[in-house]
């Protein structure tokens, strides 16, 4: 399976650097998409590191260092210089077809969910250590974040929302990582079977579930007035109307971050596989990361709120990951996610930047964002619940068999 991908790596390879001698040799072309966005003078610019992977993809008896070096700058640069090429020449057909528009997408972006799998198996799978594979996940996140606004339809609005709120990365990202994992020798699954074991509650099941809809609905038309009383109980909705912006955004958080989260979980999982609190250590360090991520906000809205948000994200990244390793279910969590954004972007001015007064009633919603899911994790991590959420952990790890292994 590894040879095959390398050769799929190597026609990829050779493709992108195709087009782009081709982008280099129309100067009015390369203008007309450097108009749209300046990423093009990245891709010209690096295009030189497409020829020295190749060359270094098809050297087989390399030495050990220089086979790490060519596996980096492929992590680096592979990305946005072949399949953000690939992006780009999707718009160059489009454009010279403008009424096949939509045909164009579909083959292009087809494709290019499966562009990554090849780079997957012959480099991520070859990653083998905690902290790299912990940046090679966060990496690909936003890499893919950023190729995707490179697409650009003439005249398509479904395709182009599709590409500018990343949901088309969101899927590319999952094909990515269920091949990465697959690759690490993990048997990916979003719907872990549920095993009979004397430790599972169905109590603790439905309590998840139904803290799960009321954080939601709270989250959304919540947390308003100045004392406790009506920050709980009080609930409000501006108008709402349905928008396939709305629908994407929500969309593309609830697939790619939960991905990002599995991801990142199973690498803590194997990485704390010795330490007797490895469970509990694992989802207050994946939250943490979920956390942090929230600081991207910042610039777009102002530090204060931009805290607040990475805060309450780390408590809700708590429990989200409380809630995969107690059901097994990646879908679930991707359900939680999706519908926790979708009820806010459906409202007038949902998707604006945070703001932060200081008011008594943003700092009660602030503590009770946080102090809630603390507290359920908490809860989580001691009883019997702690001894159901290691077992799935022992069986989200269980390696593929060694003939099925890449």
């Amino acid at each position: 399976m590894k040879e095959k991908a390398r050769y799929a790596l190597i026609a990829e390879l050779v493709l992108s650097i195709i087009f782009l001698i081709f982008l280099y040799l129309n100067p009015g072309l390369r203008h007309q998409l450097w108009v749209q966005h300046n990423e093009v003078f990245l891709l010209i610019f690096f295009s030189p590191l497409l020829v020295l992977m190749l060359l270094l993809v098809l050297w087989q008896k390399k030495p050990p260092k220089v086979d790490t070096f060519n596996r980096w700058l492929m992590i680096i640069f592979w990305p946005l210089l072949s399949l953000g090429g690939w992006i780009e020449l999707m718009n160059v057909v489009a454009k010279a077809w403008p009424h096949m528009g939509a045909i164009v997408a579909v083959i292009f972006l087809l494709i290019g969910l499966g562009w990554l799998i090849p780079f997957a198996i012959a480099v991520g799978a070859e990653v083998k250590w905690t902290v790299p594979r912990l940046i090679l996940i966060f990496w690909m996140m936003e890499n893919l974040m950023e190729i995707c606004t490179l697409g650009h339809i003439p005249g398509n609005k479904f395709f182009n929302t599709v590409l500018s709120t990343g949901l088309w990365a969101a899927f590319a990202y999952t094909i990515w990582a269920c091949f990465l994992a697959w690759g690490w020798g993990y048997n990916f699954d979003f719907n872990l079977k549920f095993e009979k074991s004397a430790n599972f509650s169905d109590g603790v099941l439905v309590f998840l579930i139904v803290f799960g809809i009321v954080d939601i609905i709270w989250n959304a038309f919540g947390g308003y007035g100045n004392n406790l009383f009506s920050v709980l109980f009080s609930y409000h909705t501006d108008p709402m109307k349905f928008t396939l912006n709305s629908f994407s955004q929500a969309a593309e958080a609830g697939i790619m971050e939960e991905m990002n989260r599995y991801l990142v979980i199973i690498v803590l999982l194997y990485a704390l596989r010795k330490n007797k609190w490895q469970v509990p250590i694992t989802i207050f360090i994946s939250a943490l990361f979920f956390g942090l991520l929230h600081f991207a906000n910042f610039g777009w809205q102002k530090l204060a709120p931009t805290i607040a948000q990475v805060t309450s994200a780390f408590a809700i990244g708590l429990f989200f990951a409380a809630v995969y390793l107690y059901t097994g279910k990646l879908w679930l969590t991707m359900l939680m996610h999706f519908f926790v954004d979708f009820l806010i972007f459906l409202q007038e001015n949902g998707d604006q930047p945070g703001t932060w007064n200081g008011s008594t009633g943003e700092w009660l919603v602030a503590i009770i964002s946080v102090v809630v899911p603390i507290c359920i994790y908490l809860w989580m991590i001691s009883g019997k619940r702690i001894l159901v959420m290691q077992e799935n952990s022992d069986r989200i790890l269980q390696p593929l068999e060694q003939e099925n292994m890449y």
